[in-house]
């Protein structure tokens, strides 16, 4: 495996950071101490991506490499940290995050075979189960529900509801219609 030539500037910073940094933040200061990283690309998301691969494969070698010495780093995009290792039992480097993750990670055939196009594509399944999960959130909300209400309390929740805002029982037409759009996008999240 190639050595990443930002591992010791992204070691620099978080030990200069010892409470954590964010994978944003490391980024933001690796760019400002060393132009070398300001991935060029025509395209911007592209450009992005590498940025980011080349971070998580600095902290994925460091995190074998410093495990062997004693201290433990701690990878999260939200806290980047370094802690000593304890007998009480910080796991080993690959049991923190999944072990496909980080060989993706490790893998630099998976920074020289993505393109612009794959690039788009990761982005547009990203967008689209976030948007999933934004429509089920508010999908619960309208059926009065908890967000880990189970799918047959969901059913029997919306047969009552639809039934009392039935139009033909005098119900609002409106709020039918929005039980029933509730209920659609539930089925399609837990027919998934």
């Amino acid at each position: 495996m190639p050595d990443n030539p930002f591992k010791g500037a992204i070691l620099a910073l978080i030990r200069e950071f010892p409470l954590g940094l964010t994978e944003y933040d490391l980024i933001q200061r690796l760019q400002e101490r060393d132009e070398t990283f300001a991935v060029d690309g025509e395209n911007a998301d592209l450009a992005l991506f590498r940025k980011h691969f080349l971070v998580m494969n600095a902290l994925y070698q460091l995190q074998s490499e410093l495990y062997d010495a004693g201290m433990y780093l701690s990878i999260s995009p939200l806290d980047i940290r370094l802690e000593p290792v304890q007998a009480s039992g910080l796991p080993s480097p690959p049991a923190e995050n999944s072990a496909a993750l980080r060989d993706y990670y490790l893998s630099w055939d998976n920074l020289l075979q993505t393109g612009s196009a794959d690039v788009a594509a990761m982005l547009r399944r990203f967008h689209a189960r976030y948007l999933a999960l934004d429509e089920r959130q508010k999908a619960m909300q309208t059926l009065e529900l908890p967000a880990d209400a189970r799918w047959e309390t969901i059913k029997q929740t919306y047969r009552r509801l639809a039934a009392q805002h039935h139009p033909d029982k005098g119900g609002d037409p409106a709020r039918f219609r929005a039980i029933r759009a509730a209920y659609e996008i539930l089925l399609q999240c837990y027919s998934m």
